[in-house]
This record gives C-alpha cells, structure tokens and sequence, in this order.
C-alpha cells in the first residue's frame, strides 16, 4: 500500500521561489491597487455616460496625469531623501489593505459619475488617483507605525 506524504503532494516551494514570490508581491502591491481603482473607476463612469469618445479618452488620462503630477510635488520632500517608508512585508502588508483606498477611490468616481459628462471624465481620474495613492500611503504609513 502506497503511502501518501503531504510533502510530495504540494509543489515545491524552495527558497528561491518563496523568496522571488515576496518581492514580487511586495513590488506590486500599489500598482495593482492603483489598476484596480483606476479601472473601475472609468467602469462606473461608462455605466453612466457610455462608452466615451476619445476626447473623454484623453480628458480621462489627463486628469489622473495631473492628479499624480500633483502628488509628486506634494511628495518632493520625501523624493528628495533617502527614507523609504516600510520594507517589503509591510508593503505587502499595506497591499493586501488596498480594498480600503480603491474602494475609496471608486466610490468617489462613482458619486462624480453623476455629473456631466465633461466634467465626469477627468474629475473622476483626478479624484481616484489622488484619493487611492493618499489612502494607500496613509495605508503603508499605519503598517509601518508611522501614523
């Protein structure tokens, strides 16, 4: 009679893998937040107005432009030195908190889908990307003890 061992059952899960598997989750982790907001975001604002012409396309794209444009001056500072907030598992960690902040970021495209659709378009972006990348530093800032 065979005997079944649990270890030749699961896959193999050296260190390498492990290893290659948390950085890679780690390196993400906003990223796939930010994909997950900005995307529905323009889903909801689709639900409302439709499929948009590509002048909405492009009012859309420059919205969420200059909302991280603007993230970025606010964040000069912190660009400029060399601390970096949280080391991978508590990026990870954040990540896996980024229900919070692209819910956040969704429901407020959601309620600025309601406007005309010229304003919708890039108001919407603006708003999604400004709230989730604020919400997931705030996120990564409570992780790390910082806030």
């Amino acid at each position: 009679m065979a005997t079944t061992d649990s270890a030749a059952i699961r896959p193999s899960w050296g260190p390498g893998l492990r290893a290659a598997l948390g950085t890679t989750v780690a390196a993400t982790a906003a990223p796939y937040g930010y994909t997950i907001s900005i995307w529905s975001s323009g889903a909801v604002l689709m639900r409302v107005h439709g499929i948009p012409p590509t002048a909405a396309v492009l009012a859309f794209v420059g919205g969420a432009v200059l909302a991280f444009g603007l993230l970025r001056s606010l964040a000069r500072g912190a660009l400029a030195g060399a601390e970096i907030v949280g080391h991978p598992g508590e990026r990870a960690h954040a990540g896996a908190m980024n229900w919070i902040a692209a819910g956040a970021a969704t429901g407020a495209a959601a309620l600025i889908a309601e406007l005309d659709a010229v304003v919708a378009w890039p108001l919407a972006s603006f708003a999604a990307t400004m709230i989730y990348v604020l919400c997931a530093s705030a996120q990564l800032a409570f992780v790390s003890r910082r806030l």
